[in-house]
């Protein structure tokens, strides 16, 4: 047993005593109700959980309408944590916490729906999961909504199915509606007699608190999926959420073909608007990764073998903002230990202004610019194959996401 877990067993020994519970409800009920939201805002989202199942009067306080906000406010200056993917063949297999500022560094399994079914990752936003929950068929879904902390959790209604169809799921919250939103981007076929096949597209809109599906019809940017294979078009879930906008690396159609590029989905206006991109040849020619970087929109990418590159874009929709934050060697002799097969992948920044990353052997990394250094962040029970996500851990209630002011 290490030390950490040594310590964990004398904190749940205190806390299984008896007169030890009721010293500390007394010493809880003498405090007043600021003074104790305050305190408990201040607590890692696991430790309120643990206190939440402990006592009633534990249960009451973390029940307390006042304390989400305030724990909202106090998680948005801290590191991001992380939600872990695991994947197995491209087929989750568990979900995952890790908070960097733990000093234990452990990952926690979480599933507190008990989740039997095969699901994927739809979104992540406030503190809130998007997932897609399947029978194991393709022609058999549903979409769920909920807080992996608090547990509960709102239930999306099916949408129309379309023949032969692809679809692509967004999830996002606007800060100026107040309102969490799930987008829909289906390619279909028609199959027309005696006309050769027709391939159409159409964008469907959920607003979370309403009960159907609103269809916007298929004014998007030319996606080069549109005209080709369904395929080409959208691969996945939104890559960051910025200014209330979901962005995705696509197709689009340039004046020689198809070219990479960026289009966003505005959640309040619901339309599409293409993103100009850094104006490197590189990210024209090639995939490459969408994150946000203190709140700006970031696009990463290996340019060559001994430069990894994050751009920034500083002012929302100008190009001329685009600059280029970060470039470094990715495997840097002297600086990190071995030789890796795959390059990095950005996850986020950090306060203290380096860089986390998850490099091939699944293990996360964060980078000091300023040093010029690499750091393995050695964390206990990091599942063999995921995808990990920032995730501000929250205590707003799924069901109570209509017309949130944050």
């Amino acid at each position: 047993m290490d030390a950490e877990e040594e310590r964990e067993k004398k904190r749940v020994d205190l806390s299984d005593d008896p007169s030890n519970k009721a010293m500390v409800q007394r010493a809880f009920h003498l405090l007043p109700e600021e003074i104790l939201l305050e305190i408990l805002s201040r607590l890692p989202i696991i430790s309120l959980m643990r206190f939440k199942t402990t006592s009633h009067a534990g249960y009451d306080l973390i029940a307390n309408p006042g304390l989400p906000a305030i724990f909202h406010n106090r998680v948005s200056d801290s590191n991001p944590c992380l939600i872990l993917f695991d994947y197995n063949f491209h087929v989750p297999r568990g979900s995952y916490f890790v908070d960097i500022e733990d000093c234990s560094r452990r990952v926690r399994k979480i599933d507190p729906l008990q989740l039997s079914k095969v699901y994927d990752l739809v979104g992540s936003c406030n503190g809130l999961l998007c997932i897609s929950l399947s029978d194991g068929s393709s022609e058999s879904y549903s979409l769920l909504i909920y807080n992996p902390f608090v547990g509960d959790a709102v239930r999306v209604p099916a949408a129309n199915p379309f023949p032969n169809q692809r679809e692509v799921f967004g999830f996002g919250f606007h800060p100026r509606t107040g309102e969490f939103k799930v987008v829909r981007i289906v390619w279909f076929k028609l199959d027309v007699e005696d006309v050769e096949e027709v391939k159409k597209l159409t964008v469907q809109v959920f607003t979370v608190g309403t009960t159907e599906w609103r269809t916007k019809g298929d004014r998007t940017p030319q996606l080069a999926g549109v005209a080709g294979p369904p395929d080409a078009g959208v691969a996945g879930p939104p890559d960051a959420i910025v200014e209330g906008s979901l962005h995705w690396v696509t197709f689009v159609v340039g004046g020689n073909g198809p070219i990479f590029g960026i289009i966003s989905f505005e959640l309040a206006d619901e339309v599409f608007v293409e993103i100009l991109h850094p104006p490197c040849q590189r990210f024209v020619s090639r995939p490459y990764s969408l994150s946000v970087l203190n709140g700006c929109l970031s696009a990463a990418r290996l340019v060559d073998t001994l430069h990894f590159d994050i751009w920034v874009m500083k002012q929302y929709r100008f190009k001329e903002h685009w600059v280029k934050q970060f470039s470094f060697d990715p495997c840097s002799p002297g600086k990190w230990p071995g030789y890796l097969r795959i390059f990095p992948e950005f996850i986020c920044a950090l306060k203290n202004g380096e860089i986390l990353l998850r490099y091939d052997d699944n293990s996360l990394v964060s980078y000091d610019p300023v040093e010029k250094r690499f750091k393995n962040l050695q964390m206990s029970g990091l599942p063999k194959d995921f995808v990990a996500l920032p995730f501000q851990p929250s205590l707003f209630s799924a069901r109570a996401t209509m017309n949130l002011q944050l």
